[in-house]
């Protein structure tokens, strides 16, 4: 078939596994009492705990005024505490609370529950195949990552 072509079906399988998830996990994303700003604020100060206000508006593509609405939004909702010396805001930085950790681990359990019914219809082989693939897949992105990475495309 050649490397181009079984990139672009697997880009075009891989789009098409997300959408079906993305329609699986609607009612837990809508369910939220979150903006999408305030969920995409939420997912990266997970992921960069002890970030500061300024590296969040960046992040966000924002500006450092926008950004304090949204912090003072999920800190009156009790999901992001501030921490720092009062009246800098400088030395602020951001940390989920219990509850927002909570709120991104139920959205987590409710994508990895799906998964694994959707993974249940797999016959052992199958499994076998796709685990060896997607090893295959965290190598490269490792490697890619690393800065490694080669491509070639036959």
């Amino acid at each position: 078939m050649g490397k181009s072509k079984l990139i672009a079906e697997v880009l075009e399988l891989d789009h098409r596994a997300h959408q079906l998830m993305r329609e699986y996990s609607l009612d837990a994303w809508m369910g939220l009492s979150v903006t999408v700003p305030q969920l995409k604020s939420m997912l990266f100060i997970a992921l960069h705990p002890d970030t500061s206000p300024g590296r969040l508006a960046t992040a966000l593509g924002v500006t450092p005024s926008n950004v304090t609405g949204i912090i003072d939004r999920l800190v009156e909702q009790g999901l992001v505490h501030r921490d720092g010396k009062p009246g800098d805001r400088r030395a602020l930085t951001l940390k989920l609370t219990e509850k927002g950790q909570s709120i991104l681990a139920n959205l987590r359990e409710r994508r990895t529950s799906k998964m694994q019914e959707i993974l249940g219809y797999l016959s052992e082989e199958e499994l076998d195949h796709l685990a060896r693939g997607l090893r295959s897949l965290v190598k490269a992105a490792e490697e890619v990552d690393r800065g490694k990475g080669t491509v070639s495309n036959d």
